[in-house]
């Protein structure tokens, strides 16, 4: 198992609240081995326990900054906000980052943007050692895992979140399924990842995760996909 899975689990195991691994090192988690060299490291929560994460995030001595999304920017223009008190709703909707100083990237401030507004410096393309995190939270309403808030794109707990030696990790076609929007899929910096991950995965999954994977994404894209031309 990749050092940087053990030492997540290691920081949640007794955190109080359901967490697991998601993205490209889940990925490696199913196939039972490395796909690609990989640029973060992502975590899945659920939204009622959002405020929970952050604070048990702080607490560990992680500084949490908040994403507000803006689609026509690129990524190496986002402004982050360092979150200084997680019962704030203005965290509602945000995307999160937990870093660490001085590992695979650092935040610096953007003075003339305001107090606590953020920009990042990445010092390396592939992370090595546990100091980032990227926070996804999710739905779920009893034993169904909801996605994007739409209660007609739903999976059983059980087969959303598996396990691999001990340790959480979210469903592939779940992992499959949040690549499909067109951002990703048609970002230079985006799509090859996704490319390379449906590549590998897709030959690995059992003929219902294919059937349920491309039911999600005719149900979440009702007028076509034609991004996806080439890469489902």
């Amino acid at each position: 198992m990749n050092k940087l899975i053990l030492q997540a689990n290691d920081l949640f195991k007794n955190c109080g609240f359901d967490y697991c691994v998601c993205g490209g090192f889940a990925l490696d988690m199913f196939a039972g081995k490395q796909l690609r060299d990989h640029g973060d490291f992502d975590m899945c929560f659920f939204k009622e326990d959002r405020q929970k994460t952050l604070q048990f995030l702080m607490d560990k001595g992680w500084p949490i900054y908040g994403r507000f999304w803006e689609e026509s920017k690129p990524i190496t223009q986002y402004l982050f906000y360092q979150v200084g008190d997680a019962t704030d709703p203005q965290w509602e909707e945000c995307g999160f980052w937990a870093v660490k100083p001085g590992g695979w990237a650092d935040m610096y401030p953007i003075e003339r943007a305001g107090n606590d507004v953020f920009s990042y410096y990445m010092h390396e393309p592939r992370l090595q050692t546990f100091v980032f995190i990227e926070l996804a939270f999710n739905g779920r309403e009893g034993d169904t895992y909801i996605l994007q808030d739409n209660p007609k794109i739903t999976l059983p707990m059980k087969k959303a979140i598996l396990y691999a030696d001990g340790i959480p990790y979210l469903a592939p076609e779940i992992i499959l399924f949040y690549k499909t929007d067109k951002f990703s899929a048609t970002h230079p910096y985006l799509k090859p990842k996704m490319q390379a991950d449906f590549k590998a995965v897709m030959p690995l999954l059992s003929e219902a995760q294919k059937q349920w994977l491309m039911k999600a994404i005719e149900t979440a894209y009702p007028d076509g996909y034609e991004w996806l031309d080439g890469i489902i």
